[in-house]
């Protein structure tokens, strides 16, 4: 793969430009098996000009979010970091973790036969939130090549526990502060949503910022089976020590976290019984879950397809509106929905053509509760309460995983300053 696969238009660097010549300097953070002390990977870091105030990578990087050279510093990281590697003949299967901003990649080059060597690509998983068909979208051409894919800062925000089902990365990572904090009820929320996730999908749990053989310790008990950080030395080149135990293995799929194309209904009638009801029923279905919805809080993420606006009713906006004070991402769809239909609530307008329009959904998704009901309009006339609906109502969380992504990927970007 050549190094500036994925930045093409960034090989001139911008901040190499600002900074001087050869003035960005790639190191790397060994990972560290923490039942044996080996190193089982390396994560690339990138550093200004040793004498001046972005020496620090979280300088540099602090600094290029604020001028919006955040694509230049990812630019530097990608190709600094693979360019090292091949220069320095790392083993393929030694993992190399590269952080990238999904919004730098605005413009997803042809990753067709391109080959990363053992590349796995860091998300914060916030960008879920600001632009999320985009990064679904960037996560499914990941997983197309069999790249594997790492979620940081878990635990900052409690979004993060609630979207880990969505990304299903192959590395989960504890995001430092958990380590530095007493242990709270939210660091109790965070490593039953984290263990929850390991036990469906085989993730690593890894736990960055470890300092000293307490923090160590405490990464542990929370479930992480590698970290990095201080206690295990500075940064280094890839060629400064050898990895002396088995390198991680990721079990990607190509497949996983795919975003499928279809709607919830045709997810969900293709395998399970079809039932038959009234509005009137539904609804009662509905406010059911929402109510589940709600008791999961900041874990939560609901979504909703309601046909037309005039069915997103005050009052249930007003139901909605109170999920989405505490939940992750509360989510409604309809033809001439705007885009945020009600405080805090994500808003979307169904086009003509698409199939949704024809549907009335409720998706919830939490780590410990999933739930989808999926129902097609036949088409009656009438009172409202008695138009007829066939429906789909499971509780599998593969199937709701999958609903929820065809919904999330229709959210169109979050307004800026949201």
């Amino acid at each position: 793969m050549q190094p500036a696969a994925l930045f093409p238009e960034r090989a001139e660097n911008g901040l190499s430009a600002l900074l001087g010549p050869d003035s960005l300097h790639t190191s790397f953070q060994r990972i560290i098996d923490l039942q044996t002390g080996s190193i089982v990977g390396y994560e690339a870091v990138v550093g200004g000009p040793a004498d001046s105030s972005f020496a620090e990578p979280a300088a540099l990087a602090s600094a290029a979010r604020a001028m919006g050279m955040t694509p230049d510093l990812d630019a530097a990281r990608w190709n600094g970091a693979l360019a090292a590697a091949a220069r320095e003949d790392k083993p393929r299967e030694v993992p190399l973790f590269i952080a990238v901003d999904p919004d730098s990649l605005t413009d997803l080059p042809d990753l067709h036969d391109q080959d990363a060597g053992g590349a796995v690509l860091q998300f914060d998983e916030t960008a879920l939130i600001r632009r999320p068909a985009h990064l679904m979208r960037v996560v499914a051409e990941v997983r197309r090549l069999g790249w594997a894919i790492a979620v940081d800062h878990v635990g900052v925000r409690p979004e993060s526990l609630a979207l880990l089902p969505l990304l299903e990365p192959d590395v989960v990572k504890l995001d430092r502060t958990l380590l530095a904090t007493r242990p709270n009820r939210f660091t109790a929320r965070v490593v039953n949503a984290v263990a929850a996730q390991v036990e469906r999908t085989g993730a690593i749990v890894m736990a960055e910022g470890i300092t000293d053989e307490a923090s160590a310790l405490a990464a542990l008990a929370m479930g992480a089976r590698v970290g990095e950080g201080p206690l295990y030395g500075s940064t280094t080149t890839l060629s400064g020590d050898s990895p002396v135990g088995s390198p991680l293995e990721f079990g990607t799929a190509r497949g996983r976290g795919a975003t499928p194309l279809s709607t919830p209904y045709n997810l969900a009638a293709g395998g399970l019984d079809v039932r038959r009801a009234s509005k009137r029923l539904l609804i009662e279905i509905s406010k059911n879950l929402e109510s589940m919805a709600t008791d999961s809080r900041q874990t939560a993420l609901m979504m909703g397809a309601f046909q037309h606006i005039r069915h997103f009713t005050a009052l249930t906006g007003r139901r909605w509106e109170l999920m989405a004070q505490n939940a992750a991402l509360v989510g409604a769809l309809a033809e001439n929905m705007g885009t945020e239909p009600a405080p805090k609530i994500r808003g979307a307008g169904l086009p003509a053509s698409d199939a949704l329009r024809e549907e009335w959904d409720v998706v919830v998704l939490s780590p410990h509760f999933s739930a989808v009901l999926a129902a097609r309009d036949l088409g009656d006339g009438g009172p409202d309460m008695d138009r007829r609906f066939d429906y789909v109502l499971s509780h599998d969380p593969t199937l709701t995983i999958e609903c929820a992504r065809s919904l999330v990927a229709r959210l169109p970007p979050e307004r800026s300053g949201s």
